[in-house]
């Protein structure tokens, strides 16, 4: 069995043994990431014959897709009080050199990493940064030919919610934990798919059951004058309960029996891990800020930097950017300056 935390240590990093731009996956490592999906699902797809064969394509597709999107991520950045001032990018990330100490200096996994007996001789952490942005509507102040203009409307760029994820020795153990942690998030994202269907069919089977008896209550209601006043309304009524039993038979058609159930799920989970970009992508967008975080345009009179943020998009809802970092132990603040 290959170790799980070494999944993607296979699969041709820098894609150039294969010449084809194409991350190279074995045989191996494939089954691995097959029974790493299964048991992460249902385990007891296993018994379903030819459920490996079903499930090759999408998860050689995913490893690949995984694998080639973290390593479009930029190289890893220095943070440090001197990095700060010197380099724009660190400077555009956060807004005081007392944010960087807070953030890094506050961080339970980072200080965990740092006292861990293994890491005793580690100067360095490399680890992932997360963040959220946002833009919003400001008035502010611009130069234009030599004229201070007052309340101008300007797009201000912040950066929130800083997360420091996965400390480890090397920015190849950071991308390579990245990388296992969106694919167990496939995984994840595969097992919610099939819950939903799950309670999708259980709720058509518990509403057919209470219309069937109602119907039933409906035909079965005494005849003489309680019948004779209900008339036609009841008529009506009972004629709408056929129609949604109709309707409720028809949807639980497109959900599969019991019997079915193996395949079907094993045909849902392929077609959500071969098109991995459903799920997650990147998106790099391109600003020009001055140091106040202020975006300015191309012909601006104050100095800018133009400055590439790397966005992860989850499912289309959740979005962070996303930058590979290195933090020395040395800039780490003692435990006691920060408050719980």
């Amino acid at each position: 069995m290959i170790l799980l935390s070494k999944l993607f240590d296979f699969l041709g990093l820098n894609n150039s043994n294969t010449g084809s731009g194409k991350a190279h996956i074995t045989v191996n490592v494939l089954n691995e990431a097959i029974d790493r999906v299964v048991d992460g699902i249902e385990p007891k797809m296993r018994y379903f014959p030819g459920y490996k064969k079903i499930l090759n394509k999408g998860v050689s597709t995913s490893l690949a897709y995984i694998s080639d999107l973290v390593e479009t991520i930029p190289e890893a950045i220095l943070i440090s009080n001197k990095t700060f001032t010197k380099d724009p990018k660190v400077n555009a990330y956060f807004a005081t050199l007392e944010d960087i100490r807070d953030i890094f200096g506050g961080s339970d996994e980072l200080r965990s990493f740092f006292a861990a007996a293994e890491n005793v001789n580690q100067q360095e952490a490399y680890a992932l940064l997360c963040m959220n942005k946002s833009e919003k509507t400001v008035l502010g102040m611009d130069l234009k030919k030599d004229m201070i203009l007052r309340e101008v409307m300007q797009t201000a760029l912040n950066l929130s919610e800083h997360k420091i994820l996965s400390p480890a020795t090397s920015e190849i153990e950071v991308r390579k934990g990245i990388k296992l942690c969106i694919f167990d998030g496939l995984i994840t994202h595969s097992l919610q798919k099939i819950i939903e269907l799950k309670e999708q069919k259980k709720g058509l089977e518990i509403q057919r059951s209470i219309l069937k008896s109602r119907l039933k209550t409906r035909q079965s209601q005494g005849g003489g004058l309680s019948k004779l006043l209900s008339g036609a309304s009841e008529a009506t009524l009972s004629i709408d309960i056929e129609q949604q039993i109709s309707d409720t038979d028809k949807k639980l058609q497109k959900l599969p029996a019991s019997w079915e159930a193996p395949e079907y799920y094993l045909e849902v989970i392929k077609n959500i891990l071969i098109q991995p970009e459903n799920f997650i992508r990147i998106k790099v967008d391109t600003f020009n800020i001055n140091k106040m975080g202020i975006v300015s345009s191309d012909n601006a009179s104050e100095q800018v930097n133009s400055i590439q943020f790397t966005e992860i998009i989850i499912a289309n809802v959740l979005k962070r950017v996303v930058a590979i970092v290195r933090y020395p132990r040395s800039e780490m603040q003692p435990r006691k300056e920060f408050n719980p």
